[in-house]
């Protein structure tokens, strides 16, 4: 197909030309009614704002423009279909889990997975067992999924629906045992979901690590907003395997999306494939080589390093940079002071901050530089003890009870120190990067306290007011005691 075709961008300019009196929604009527205060911003976006009018096609019915859209998409990915996705990838986890699993189905779950995950296992009914990730040494972070524990778990549970795995993870991080991990799941029958949401671009070739499109998973979501030139709320979900059927993810993905998609998003998931398809190897090269020039500069300066690939462990993703601070501050200190001088990091963690940065050549590096030097001349270096992980994740573990038992039981207010042992009635996650350190109906240990204090004591803001004043949502004393 023609990679450089843009139809759902072109049939919005079309239409912007052809249309000279709006008798439809929405009610801005192409901008003309808009507080003035902000027409200056919104007027050009709001032209193309359009709704299910004339040629402009149907999302859940394609047959024109979105349809050769959506064409384009599965022709640059090589898929069996793919779609667009106008409520993030969170839509998209929700509809993979829904489209393939039945209630009580047992589902092998990487436990480092983002909270769309674990709210699909739960819509769905599923039976969670929750797979460890490897802690890598160096970083202290989440490294990917140890073949040793798929084979552990699958000795207990031989038969599991699906594996569901996040590659790469949100610092960038691919891991290399998720290919013999795909291999592994199919071989037992299990189909393979996969949250690729940071790894749009994973089919441009070396140095960016591979898809697991290309390893065989068998449904992958993208979050086309998050590396790729996409308006947020922007996401792809691709079919890659006969075993799924088409239709039911269609349709699935039409019950949790809104009947009212946004056409500037569309386009702009039309436009971010067009900008990756057209994307020869000259052109990465003088990316790579404007983020190398970036990433020299950084390694130049005192009080922080760069993390570093680990050959044979993973990859790392060359367009986001970590960068672990070797100081007496916090990674959220550092955000703060860099916020402060203009420069807005992707996210913080207790021991680092994360840089996300554009697939291309054309932004000058050397003020931010600049100021990342002047931010860290009031941190105070620390001697090196190694990074401590941001996370505990415990031995593969299910659920105490069941969801649907699990609604009906009384919950309460438990002090932080108090709380260990007893049954987690909310997920406790900073946001981001938005993987609970503790997951709703898990039986909470020591370690997991200690780690949400860290994250507290560090300055995370969690998305639980609870937490964020001490305490955690558990389930009352006697609702377990007939519990096995």
């Amino acid at each position: 197909m023609d990679q450089h075709r843009t139809p759902v961008f072109d049939g919005l300019l079309k239409y912007r030309t052809d249309q000279r009196f709006s008798f439809h929604v929405p009610g801005h009527k192409d901008g003309l009614i808009f507080p003035e205060e902000a027409d200056p911003l919104f007027r050009q976006l709001l032209s193309i704002d359009a709704t299910e009018v004339a040629d402009l096609d149907e999302l859940y019915h394609p047959a024109g423009m979105l349809r050769e859209g959506e064409t384009l998409l599965s022709d640059y990915y090589g898929t069996r279909a793919s779609y667009f996705l106008v409520n993030g990838s969170t839509a998209g986890n929700l509809t993979m889990v829904l489209a393939t699993c039945r209630r009580g189905d047992t589902v092998l779950v990487a436990r480092d997975s983002h909270k769309s995950v674990f709210n699909a296992l739960k819509l769905a009914g599923v039976r969670p067992v929750f797979l460890p990730p490897e802690v890598d040494p160096a970083s202290g972070l989440a490294a990917g999924i140890d073949v040793g524990a798929w084979d552990a778990a699958v000795r207990r549970f031989p038969r599991p629906r699906a594996l569901i795995l996040t590659y790469p993870n949100y610092y960038g991080m691919a891991a290399v045992s998720t290919r013999k991990l795909i291999e592994k799941a199919h071989a037992c029958g299990a189909l393979v979901l996969v949250d690729e949401a940071h790894g749009p671009h994973f089919r441009l070739g070396v140095p960016v690590p591979p898809s697991t499109l290309d390893m065989g998973a068998d449904l992958v979501v993208h979050s086309a907003h998050k590396m790729l030139p996409a308006m947020t709320m922007g996401a792809y979900l691709h079919v890659n395997t006969d075993r799924v059927t088409i239709e039911k993810v269609a349709a699935m993905r039409e019950a949790l999306q809104t009947s009212s998609p946004s056409y500037p998003i569309m386009a702009s998931l039309d436009l971010a494939r067009h900008y990756l398809a057209v994307t020869g190897s000259g052109k990465l090269e003088k990316w790579i080589k404007s983020r190398d020039r970036f990433a020299k500069g950084l390694r130049s300066l005192k009080k922080i390093r760069l993390m570093e690939a680990i050959p044979g462990k993973y990859l790392l993703d060359p367009f986001k940079i970590t960068i672990e601070l070797k100081t007496e501050e916090t990674g959220f200190d550092f955000q703060r002071q860099l916020i402060a001088s203009g420069i807005y990091p992707e996210m913080a963690d207790p021991h680092r901050v994360l840089f996300t940065l554009g697939l291309t050549d054309q932004i000058d590096f050397g003020p931010a530089l600049e100021e990342i030097r002047k931010c860290l001349i009031k941190f105070h270096e620390a001697p090196s003890q190694g990074l401590r992980g941001t996370m505990y994740f415990p031995a593969f573990s299910t659920l105490v009870r069941p969801y649907e038992e699990l609604d009906c039981m009384e919950r309460g207010e438990t002090d932080l120190d108090q709380a260990e042992g007893q049954i987690a009635a909310e997920h406790v996650i900073p946001y981001p990067p938005g993987v609970p350190v503790i997951v709703h109906g898990e039986r909470i240990t020591k370690e997991q306290i200690h780690a949400v204090k860290d994250w507290l004591r560090a300055g995370a803001a969690f998305q639980n007011e609870s937490v964020n004043q001490g305490k955690i949502i558990t389930y009352r004393a006697g609702a377990f005691e007939h519990e096995s």
